[in-house]
């Protein structure tokens, strides 16, 4: 990877930057409340490098998150069970080997990777989803 950065790549960090700041301007016991909801977003839904559309609407809805998180009102967030669970399973060691090496080794190609695009295409009816059937 390059060392520059493109200008989605730089909103994205700046936002992130933002919250990270956001979340240490509140009470010291309830930051790491304010942290994990902060990654949880960021990290989820997972979206692809390339999906642009998407990436951006969710820079507008996370800075609307963050501008709330900013009010000096906000004392306390709720972080849902599915947050922890999330948060837990990255930081399980032998969770995060386990999914590596599945991944590694038990990747069965799918119609695209052995190059069958008949399959692929016709999932979609012969267009992307989301790109105007280019």
């Amino acid at each position: 990877m390059s060392g520059r950065r493109s200008g989605l790549q730089k909103d994205v960090i700046a936002l992130y930057r933002r919250g990270v700041k956001a979340a240490f301007s509140k009470p010291r016991s309830e930051r790491a409340s304010f942290l994990l909801h902060l990654k949880y977003n960021f990290h989820n839904p997972t979206l692809q490098a390339r999906d642009v559309s998407a990436i951006e609407h969710q820079l507008r809805k996370m800075n609307r998150t963050i501008e709330m998180l900013e009010e000096p009102s906000v004392h306390r967030i709720n972080v849902s069970p599915e947050m922890r669970e999330w948060w837990q399973q990255r930081l399980s060691p032998e969770v995060s080997f386990a999914r590596s090496q599945a991944s590694s080794s038990d990747h069965r190609p799918s119609a695209t990777d052995r190059g069958d695009s008949s399959q692929g295409d016709a999932q979609w009816g012969h267009t992307l989803p989301g790109h105007g059937g280019t």
